[in-house]
């Protein structure tokens, strides 16, 4: 029995396109141009960011992830919410677990503000000393993301951890986002 799944190839004049198992292809720029879209300001600077934000449903009756992708002129900022109505509490010491399908894990800090909206944000590239994982992330397919967030209040400090798994569908679309961003 074939295994099916997606074919990289190229076309006699050199083009990348993914053949699908239904017969149909695309062309791999227009991916990009298809998840990603370019804003440039009057003053000559640009930023460019994906189309939607990403819905991660998470497991039924479990809190689910928002992520939002773009690129700065010297990184690609990663913004990741928790959907709940609950307080989710962010600080500098926040971390993020990610593991990929193939068993390999990495570790992303906030950078952004202390808040307690569930608003974590990584800034991602060379200048910030994290380019190995940013290559990871437009590389691999994300299995989950797990955020201790903690809740402060004027007796006690509690953490709370929530692991969300990603489906096919939303681990790719982050994938190919962030390799698109990271070529431009």
């Amino acid at each position: 029995m074939a295994a099916y799944s997606q074919i990289e190839a190229k076309t006699k004049d050199g083009r990348e396109v993914i053949l699908n198992k239904n017969g149909t292809w695309i062309y791999t720029d227009s991916l990009c141009n298809f998840f990603t879209h370019t804003k440039t300001y009057t003053n000559g600077k640009s930023v460019i960011y994906a189309n939607n934000t990403i819905k991660v449903k998470g497991e039924e009756g479990k809190t689910g992830l928002e992520i939002m992708l773009l690129k700065t002129s010297q990184s690609i900022v990663m913004n990741i919410t928790i959907l709940d109505k609950d307080i989710w509490c962010v600080n500098k010491e926040t971390r993020a677990n990610i593991t990929f399908t193939d068993g390999r894990k990495i570790e992303l800090q906030n950078m952004g503000e202390d808040n307690c909206r569930g608003n974590f944000s990584c800034f991602l590239g060379n200048i910030m000393g994290n380019k190995k994982e940013l290559e990871k992330l437009s590389k691999k397919l994300i299995k989950s993301i797990s955020i201790s967030y903690t809740i402060n209040n004027s007796e006690t400090s509690v953490t709370n951890t929530v692991e969300t798994f990603f489906n096919t569908g939303e681990a790719y679309r982050v994938k190919t986002i962030t390799e698109c961003l990271s070529d431009k």
